[in-house]
């Protein structure tokens, strides 16, 4: 075995049993459902969604609320909707963080669902919540982790299977009602960025100018998509 997968394998038997970042993760969102059917007795009400935090970008605009890029990813609409995110946050990010460590696991989560919210806010007029557009950064994560770190041969394996279903998500969103595939797509896409920026813990030793561009091409993104909603907004409204 060589040492990269010894590592690895280290590193995954030591943290296995204590993912608690995804379990915080996972406890705010079903927090947060449990909360809208004893508060609202209904999770699936778009003025419910708006006042507990959805993603809607008037409210983003006008009155400044752009902390919704961020709670959105934790409101769910409806049963099915909580259920299936919900079991794709336990396992895909118990993997994930075991193998990233607890505090990268995390910026990726935040800045994939950031980034998420990011396009759809740019693209969508629709009201949106779900942690989507975190999963679709994770599923991106190890594809962008397998490519660093070739040598390591269970990332290569999980890569495959999520490239898959990655693309299955994304193509299927274009063809589905209600479902905010900008979301998905902008998850996606930050995913990718900031797995560049973060890489794996002691084992940074892919070209340093990898992080330096995907950095600037996560803030350049960023001020663009802020830049054309919010223009979008205003001339909506004219």
């Amino acid at each position: 075995m060589n040492r990269t997968n010894t590592f690895f394998n280290r590193r995954f038997q030591l943290s296995k049993n204590s993912p608690y970042m995804t379990y915080i993760f996972l406890f705010i969102c079903i927090a947060v459902y449990l909360f809208m059917l004893i508060r609202y007795r209904t999770t699936e009400n778009s003025m419910v969604l708006i006042a507990m935090g959805a993603k809607f970008n008037e409210l983003i605009v006008f009155n400044n609320e752009w902390w919704r890029l961020i709670t959105a990813a934790f409101i769910h609409i409806g049963i099915e909707h909580i259920l299936m995110n919900g079991i794709s946050i336990y396992f895909i990010g118990s993997e994930l963080e075991t193998i990233m460590g607890h505090v990268r696991f995390a910026i990726l989560y935040i800045v994939s669902a950031i980034g998420g919210n990011l396009l759809s806010f740019a693209f969508s007029r629709n009201v949106s919540a779900g942690a989507s557009t975190a999963l679709f950064g994770t599923f991106a994560a190890f594809i962008v982790l397998s490519y660093l770190y070739p040598n390591f041969r269970y990332l290569a394996i999980r890569a495959r299977s999520f490239s898959f279903l990655l693309l299955i998500n994304i193509v299927m969103g274009f063809f589905s009602s209600g479902i905010d595939y900008w979301g998905h797509i902008g998850g996606a896409i930050y995913g990718i960025l900031i797995s560049f920026v973060l890489g794996l813990p002691q084992k940074n030793d892919f070209p340093k100018r990898y992080k330096a561009l995907a950095l600037v091409a996560l803030i350049g993104i960023s001020l663009v998509l802020i830049w054309f909603g919010t223009l979008k907004v205003y001339a909506y409204y004219r």
